[in-house]
């Protein structure tokens, strides 16, 4: 299930921003690169941790959310303009772009 990726530079929350929460009102499903389906949880909370080109960077707030790639590793989603386009991998620092970007249905932002 190898999957290509991009190396990535998460630019860190400056401590003087504010916390920036989501909140999804429905399921969202993604398919990655590789044809394995990543699922969001509707209700899910996700705090944005930082930045990177292709978008913000939100990690869990309800524990740990992982995806395929090369091995099984945690994932933080990558918003740009209301659509998830990606994936964040920490353990990596890589970026793992989708084929097609998702509509993120955000119901709550605090």
């Amino acid at each position: 299930m190898s999957v290509s990726t991009q190396r990535a530079n998460l630019v860190p929350v400056a401590p003087a921003d504010p916390v920036n929460v989501i909140q999804l009102s429905r399921l969202v499903t993604a398919q990655l690169p590789n044809d394995s389906i990543a699922n969001l949880p509707a209700a899910s909370q996700w705090q944005r941790v930082g930045a990177l080109p292709q978008g913000d960077v939100y990690r869990s707030l309800g524990g740990l959310f992982t995806v395929q790639t090369r091995r099984q590793g945690e994932a933080y989603l990558v918003a740009s303009s209301g659509k998830l386009v990606g994936f964040y991998l920490p353990g990596e620092m890589a970026y793992l772009p989708l084929n097609r970007p998702v509509t993120l249905p955000v119901e709550m932002r605090q």
